[in-house]
C-alpha cells in the first residue's frame, strides 16, 4: 500500500496533474483508491458507465475498441476522465497489458474537485485537447493513406 507521500509522488507524475501544488494533491491523494489488477485483467468494460478515473502507478494497459488496440496508456497515463465528465458509456475495453497498480478517484470526488480547484480543471481541459489533437492527427494520416490507395 502506497503512503500519502508516495501517492503525491505518482500523481505528481501524471499528466492531469503535473501542474498542480503539492499541498492540492495531498488533499487529492487522500481520496484516491489503490487497486491491482493482473496482467489480461479488465480494467474498463465497453458499455459500463463511467464512475472512476484511473491513474497508472505502475504497468500499462491497452485500449481495445472494435477488437483493435487503439492505445497503450502507461505509468503516469490515466484514462475515464472523459466519461466522469459526460457519464456516457465507455466506448472500449481498458485491458491490463501487464500487471498494473492504479490509484482510482470516484467520480463525485473527481467532479467536487474540479468545482474547486480550477487548476485541476483546466489539467483536465489540456488532457482533453490533447487527446483531441492526437485523434485529429490519426485521423488525417488515415485520410492520406486511403487517398494515397485510391490514387493508386
Amino acid at each position: 500500500m502506497l503512503t500519502r507521500v508516495e501517492r503525491v509522488l505518482a500523481l505528481k507524475n501524471i499528466e492531469l496533474f503535473h501542474d498542480i501544488p503539492g499541498e492540492v494533491l495531498a488533499d487529492i491523494a487522500a481520496l484516491l483508491i489503490e487497486e491491482n489488477f493482473e496482467k489480461g485483467q479488465y480494467i474498463i468494460n465497453e458499455g459500463d458507465l463511467g464512475k472512476e478515473l484511473f491513474m497508472i502507478v505502475k504497468g500499462e494497459a491497452e485500449v481495445v475498441a472494435g477488437g483493435r488496440v487503439v492505445s497503450v496508456v502507461r505509468e503516469g497515463g490515466g484514462f475515464g476522465e472523459m466519461y466522469l465528465i459526460d457519464s456516457q458509456p465507455s466506448d472500449a475495453d481498458v485491458i491490463a497489458s501487464s500487471d498494473v497498480l492504479v490509484l482510482k478517484m470516484e467520480s463525485d470526488d473527481f467532479l467536487e474537485i474540479l468545482k474547486q480547484r480550477e487548476e485541476v480543471a483546466l489539467g483536465v481541459i489540456k488532457v482533453l485537447t490533447m487527446l483531441v489533437r492526437e485523434l485529429r492527427l490519426k485521423l488525417a494520416e488515415r485520410a492520406g493513406n486511403t487517398n494515397a490507395t485510391e490514387e493508386k
